[in-house]
């Protein structure tokens, strides 16, 4: 297994040191292997796919090891991969179960319409089965977070006057 390293870094002294080792993450190691398939570059796929070269890079070393829902697209799509398998590497199947939900529904309008014309029976028969496939979808484990504002006390608890940090009289 290959690893890769941060670089070098200077301590306290200002002596530069090698930083630690970092074992390849598993995307890292698909997209290296699935680049190499296709036999092209890194600049060569950033180019065609409009990916970002240097997220591919920090992909590539092990430096990136979460990535928005449009980066994880337009990387599939770019090495012609099923996203789920993308999600699955950095361990957010949660996120791909969210897509599908999110079209399911125009997917299933799309699908009944084209059908419709044809069999009225086979229209309704896809809807069901579209419908009952994106019920049976767990909707993701995600806790809303909660927003702070401004001035808001983070540690929960009041001041001993009883009055939060927002503004106090007379001061």
């Amino acid at each position: 297994m290959q690893q890769t390293t941060l670089g070098l870094k200077s301590d306290s002294k200002g002596t530069m040191a090698q930083a630690r080792p970092i074992a390849p993450t598993p995307l890292a190691m698909f997209v290296r292997e699935r680049l190499a398939e296709l036999e092209i570059s890194q600049s060569d796929f950033c180019r065609r796919s409009t990916f970002d070269q240097g997220l591919l890079s920090k992909i590539q070393n092990s430096l990136v090891t979460s990535l928005s829902i449009e980066s994880v697209l337009k990387l599939a799509v770019g090495l012609s991969v099923p996203p789920q398998q993308l999600f699955q590497l950095i361990d957010r199947s949660d996120l791909h179960d969210l897509v599908m939900q999110s079209y399911a529904q125009e997917f299933t309008a799309v699908v009944t319409g084209w059908l419709q014309g044809e069999s009225p029976a086979l229209a309704a028969e896809a809807q069901r089965v579209i419908t009952e496939a994106s019920a049976a979808t767990k909707p993701p484990l995600v806790r809303p977070r909660r927003r702070r504002w401004p001035g808001e006390n983070l540690n929960g608890s009041d001041n001993q006057d009883g009055m939060s940090n927002d503004v106090k009289p007379g001061m």
